[in-house]
């Protein structure tokens, strides 16, 4: 019984103990935390402080300008481009176009004129064509043959060369004529100095047909 009680007041004692050193290791590991938790708040306001300390490279007001002035004159070169993609664009707008008469010519010729260029397309066989191209100003007179079912046009060119004049046959009467009047009205304004490039298409076809008209009548 003695023995027991011996145990029973040992096991008593280290009860009594380890609440008290359970609070006394909190209270430790507690400190260590706050210790390091105030070193890294020290550490952060001190580097903090050295950056607002530190001299900022503000550019100048040189340096804005010239950056300034680049970018407008990269929107400048970029405006350019576009208004010379927008001018030759329009330069390949295509006014009117004519053909030969199928079956009558079995590889139709065909007439076709831009805003810039007279070009015709002679064929004389499958896949193969003879093409040209006579600008607006180069040509000296345009002439057609008219009758009852077809008609036929005639452009002379300034353009010294072997052939002088080019001639396109077998076209409808209606074709002919009006191409006639078409290719007239562009000369006398090319010639007259007439600006008449900034026109629709539609505008300018019939712009074009008037002043031939009158030509003509």
């Amino acid at each position: 019984m003695a023995q027991q009680k011996g145990i029973d007041s040992s096991q008593t004692t280290v009860n009594d103990q380890s609440p008290e050193r359970a609070r006394t290791v909190a209270y430790n590991m507690l400190m260590r935390q706050s210790r390091k938790l105030g070193h890294a708040a020290t550490r952060t306001l001190g580097d903090a402080k050295n950056f607002l300390q530190q001299d900022m490279a503000i550019p100048g007001a040189e340096k804005l300008r010239r950056g300034l002035s680049r970018s407008a004159k990269k929107d400048k070169d970029g405006s350019k481009v576009d208004e010379l993609k927008k001018i030759v664009k329009q330069s390949h707008e295509i006014i009117a176009e004519v053909q030969t008469v199928f079956p009558v010519t079995l590889f139709p010729d065909k007439l076709c004129l831009d805003r810039s260029v007279i070009t015709i397309i002679k064929r004389n066989f499958f896949w193969s064509s003879h093409t040209i191209s006579v600008r607006v100003e180069d040509v000296l007179n345009v002439s057609s043959t008219i009758g009852p079912i077809f008609g036929s046009l005639t452009v002379a060119s300034r353009v010294m060369n072997s052939v002088d004049h080019y001639e396109i046959n077998f076209l409808w009467r209606k074709d002919a004529i009006e191409l006639k009047h078409m290719i007239q009205g562009y000369m006398i304004a090319k010639h007259s100095g007439i600006e008449i490039n900034h026109l629709p298409v539609d505008e300018l076809v019939d712009t074009l047909r008037e002043l031939g008209r009158d030509n003509s009548a």
